[in-house]
């Protein structure tokens, strides 16, 4: 808690604790054996077809706006961040942080992608083997090389919305430390910081929907290669329950990352005020409309498992 109080300009690395988690979930409790019968299961009764292409206009489309949201969202959280009143030898310390952080994600994402991950195999390496599986020119589209050797268009769709999305965590997380900074120096008053830290905070739950979102799409796109057949219906049905239950997990994963990036700063924020913390959140929520400061409460807590509420509704559809 006294590092917590402190807030080291490292608190930025919190917010991969979450997925470096599931990644050590996975390897432990996934057998290779279930991996290696998944992906031959999944590459049963593949078809080329042309709804295939409607719904890579569409991924295409929704990546695209994505990018465009991310960029909005790290040039928010920025300017946000280079208008605070920090000294300007704090405000390099934790940009830097940023930085450091983003570049360290790009490098350890290669690292782990060599050691052959059990939920990388399921997550990635099993649409390859459909789109492989699907035959020309479905496999040559999807897995030949696009932007470079080794990069493929559909490693491609991955790459560009992951960097980016972490690029606005990254930027985010600055921008709260920031905050909680300012408060620490006398700068600004709690209340006024935790009304800024939430908005920050339903910024980033918006941008972690649209992962899930993204996700989802990206994990559903392959469903339209089981073709229009005898025993098609069951196919796509078996690999939508296989899909949806990925679109869970990394719904699951960005709520926590929500928590884990936003957490350390609003307990920062709770020390700070010397208030226990049911008398925090009161205060935080006290908006002169008891009507106001329910609805503000129910905001806050459906923005924090909102990742996990739109993996849930497009597992029910």
């Amino acid at each position: 808690m006294r590092w917590i109080g402190q807030h080291s300009e490292w608190t930025i690395l919190t917010g991969f604790v979450p997925a470096a988690l599931a990644i050590a979930v996975f390897e432990v409790l996934i057998d290779p054996e279930l991996v290696s019968i998944l992906v031959d299961d999944l590459g049963r009764g593949l078809e080329s077809v042309s709804s295939f292409v409607r719904g890579l206009v569409l991924m295409s489309t929704v990546v695209a706006c994505y990018v465009a949201v991310c960029l909005a969202l790290l040039g928010y959280f920025s300017v946000r961040f280079a208008r605070s009143a920090l000294p300007a030898a704090s405000k390099r310390a934790v940009a830097g942080a940023g930085i450091v952080s983003w570049i360290a994600f790009h490098a350890v994402l290669a690292g782990l992608a060599s050691l052959d991950l059990r939920l990388f195999s399921i997550a990635y390496d099993s649409l390859v083997a459909i789109y492989e599986r699907a035959g020309n020119p479905v496999a040559a589209a999807m897995t030949g090389d696009a932007l470079g050797p080794g990069i493929s268009r559909h490693l491609a769709s991955i790459l560009l919305p992951a960097s980016a999305g972490v690029a606005a965590v990254c930027a985010g997380s600055c921008h709260a430390i920031a905050i909680v900074q300012e408060a620490k120096s006398g700068e600004t008053k709690p209340a006024e910081s935790v009304n800024r830290l939430l908005h920050g905070f339903m910024a980033m739950s918006g941008l972690l929907v649209a992962s899930t979102l993204l996700l989802t799409l990206s994990f559903r796109l392959p469903a339209a290669l089981y073709g229009t057949g005898e025993g098609a219906e069951a196919r796509i049905a078996e690999y939508l329950g296989f899909a949806n239950v990925l679109s869970l997990f990394w719904g699951a994963v960005f709520t926590l990352t929500l928590v884990a990036v936003y957490a350390p700063h609003g307990l920062a924020l709770r020390s700070l005020s010397g208030m226990p913390l049911g008398q925090f959140l009161s205060r935080a929520f006290e908006t002169g409309s008891s009507v106001k400061g329910l609805v503000q409460k129910t905001e806050v807590a459906v923005s924090t498992v909102a990742p996990l509420l739109a993996a849930l509704a497009a597992y029910l559809v």
